[in-house]
């Protein structure tokens, strides 16, 4: 008896140990991870160029100089494949200075939406279709918004839809609407609509919230949002917008949570932006997820400042101070990592990149060229 009990403890061991050892290394907790540079994309073009979108297959990439109000359609070698300006009142253009979005569709066509309007490009930016939309974006900055993302023929977006009350959605402040939406894109027809999920702080403790559309990333047949105000992502089905799990982030100690304000114009929600946390950006790379949120400057720092005046050198100073980038790495829904790098990541699409090395200053290196760094997560 004693020999078949110790057979089957060691059988027992052994297959733990052979599971613990062809398990994948990221399945412990890890000491570091590595940002590396995969692969660039070099634009003979001096400006302020901003990525916009790109084409799944990374075939081409949609920029946006943000002096010249130009777009640059451009290939996966850097080649500029058009430069053109479609502001104003002419023939093919958007009848905007401003835009919200501007990306791909899957037939190659481009849509750029602005207030109330979508115009419908072909792949040499011409002009196909413009049309009223039925929808309002919700976003916080203009000029390349991730409100929309086209999903095949469909469209998740973040928005109000005008024929509703907009008593409804303030005075919640957007809690019992339905602001998540996925719509046919051909004729605007919806397919599903959803509110804030009820673990998200918006509706924990609603209120005013410091915060731009949620950060969208479809990634393996599943939809994958981010309320940047939130420490969760929310994984969806689509286009039918039904949630199938929550990722809690956890952040550590660096985080700290943003508080709603009251909605009233006034200095007070730049404080508060200062002293509180909003996350940034997450993908996917090597089959680990990464996040990353902006650090916060302490709130007795923050209300030692002088209260009126906002963007003063004290003001400045400790924005500066306190302005670090951390980072989550996660094996599925389990934490592998967590820490401070010298290096603030964009993401699009699937891609994840930033127009500097790790370390790197904009001020550091004279260039006569704009170049994108594509990076991947390694853990050794």
């Amino acid at each position: 008896m004693k020999k078949s009990m110790f057979f089957l403890f060691s059988v027992s061991y052994l297959f733990a140990l052979f599971s613990c050892q062809t398990s994948k290394e990221e399945n412990k907790i890890v000491g570091d991870i590595k940002l590396l540079v995969v692969d660039s994309l070099q634009v003979d073009h001096l400006g302020k160029l901003n990525m916009i979108d790109l084409k799944e297959d990374h075939s081409e990439f949609l920029l946006y100089d943000g002096l010249s109000h130009d777009f640059l359609r451009v290939d996966r070698s850097g080649n500029i494949l058009q430069q053109i300006n479609r502001t104003g009142d002419g023939k093919d253009n958007y009848q905007s200075k401003y835009f919200m979005t501007a990306q791909y569709l899957e037939n190659g066509d481009i849509l750029i939406e602005t207030y109330g309007m979508q115009f419908i490009y072909n792949g040499n930016f011409e002009l196909k279709e413009k049309r009223q939309t039925p929808f309002s974006p919700i976003i916080g900055r203009m000029l390349g918004s991730t409100v929309n993302l086209p999903i095949g023929e469909s469209m998740f977006s973040f928005t109000f839809h005008t024929g509703d009350s907009r008593d409804e959605f303030s005075e919640s402040h957007a809690v019992d609407y339905p602001v998540l939406t996925s719509y046919k894109i051909d004729d605007f027809s919806v397919i599903a609509r959803g509110k804030f999920p009820r673990e998200s702080q918006m509706v924990l403790n609603p209120g005013t919230y410091n915060f731009d559309n949620p950060l969208a990333v479809y990634h393996n047949d599943e939809l994958f949002l981010n309320f940047i105000s939130s420490p969760e992502i929310y994984v969806y089905e689509f286009p039918g917008l039904v949630l199938k799990r929550v990722i809690n982030l956890q952040p550590g100690e660096n985080y700290k949570q943003n508080a709603p304000g009251d909605g009233k114009e006034n200095f007070e929600r730049f404080f508060n932006i200062l002293s509180s946390s909003t996350f940034g950006g997450f993908n996917f790379s090597n089959d680990y997820l990464i996040t990353w949120y902006n650090g916060a400057a302490p709130k007795d720092e923050v209300d030692a400042l002088p209260r009126n005046v906002v963007g003063g050198p004290e003001f400045l100073a400790l924005a500066k101070k306190y302005d670090k980038t951390y980072y989550h790495v996660f094996d599925g829904d389990k934490k592998l990592w967590e820490g401070q790098k010298d290096l603030k990541l964009s993401s699009c699409r699937n891609l994840i990149f930033n127009k500097l090395k790790e370390g790197e200053t904009e001020d550091e290196v004279e260039k006569d060229s704009e170049t994108f760094y594509f990076y991947e997560v390694n853990i050794d």
